[in-house]
């Protein structure tokens, strides 16, 4: 059987086509019809573009599309590449992912991270959350070593041995995280309208997620907002010792 292009041509001049002419009919370039008469498939493209054009292009000129495009699906195009040989296609298959096993199991992994971010950002007793809010274990060790700033402040009651007593309000939601004595007894979201009271022998000291929504009050001392709305502030409330307390000013 002649080569796909020879029949090409042939027929096409047996016809009295100009290559132009079979171009505007096939509605294509003319490069495209030169390249199949000279079976150069790298002008074309993909094989999948090749048979289709064959395909045409055989029609228009009255041959038999489907022996010749069956004719190029047997040949065996495997491109070699050297300075002094023309290249010619390869009809292969396309490589598969050889692990499977290992693109399912990052997938999986991938979601499981997700679903744990998730879970810790929207349940705040769920494990894990320590990552977001960190306990206060340190400023729980001890009034004593706490120094007075604006994060933290001690206030000494007038009676230092009825200890401390904190009534905080919620005027809007807010995530707390409150510890009596080093003890904690809470940690969660509360609704706004929360109220809860509480009261330490040494110190209370608490995590605020949402300041500007906490109205505190110590001691009947009402003390307003801890802060501004969206703001996080950390606050210790403890006994002043008697020496600390007959030398330093009341706050």
């Amino acid at each position: 059987m002649a080569a796909i292009g020879t029949q090409l041509k042939a027929a096409r001049e047996r016809l009295g086509i100009t290559a132009a002419e079979a171009a505007r009919r096939l509605h294509m370039r003319a490069m495209f019809v030169e390249a199949l008469e000279r079976e150069e498939w790298r002008t074309i493209g993909e094989p999948v573009y090749i048979r289709g054009f064959i395909r045409n292009y055989a029609r228009m000129l009255g041959l038999d599309a489907g022996v010749i495009t069956q004719s190029f699906n047997e040949c065996a195009y495997v491109e070699h590449s050297t300075a002094t040989s023309n290249a010619t296609y390869a009809l292969e298959p396309r490589p598969r992912f050889r692990y499977p096993w290992l693109l399912a199991g990052m997938s999986t992994l991938a979601v499981l991270l997700v679903v744990k971010v998730v879970w810790t950002m929207a349940v705040p007793n769920a494990a894990g959350h320590e990552e977001l809010h960190p306990a206060q274990a340190s400023a729980m060790s001890g009034a004593a070593s706490l120094p007075t700033s604006s994060s933290s402040v001690a206030l000494a009651a007038s009676r230092p041995q009825r200890g401390v007593d904190l009534r905080l309000e919620l005027t809007q939601s807010c995530w707390l995280s409150v510890s009596v004595d080093g003890k904690r007894v809470v940690y969660e979201t509360l609704p706004a309208g929360t109220v809860k009271e509480f009261h330490g022998v040494r110190e209370i000291s608490l995590r605020a997620g949402n300041a500007g929504g906490v109205v505190a009050t110590i001691d009947g001392q009402t003390l307003g907002t801890l802060g501004d709305p969206g703001q996080v502030q950390d606050r210790v409330f403890a006994v002043k010792l008697p020496s600390t307390a007959a030398n330093a000013p009341h706050e």
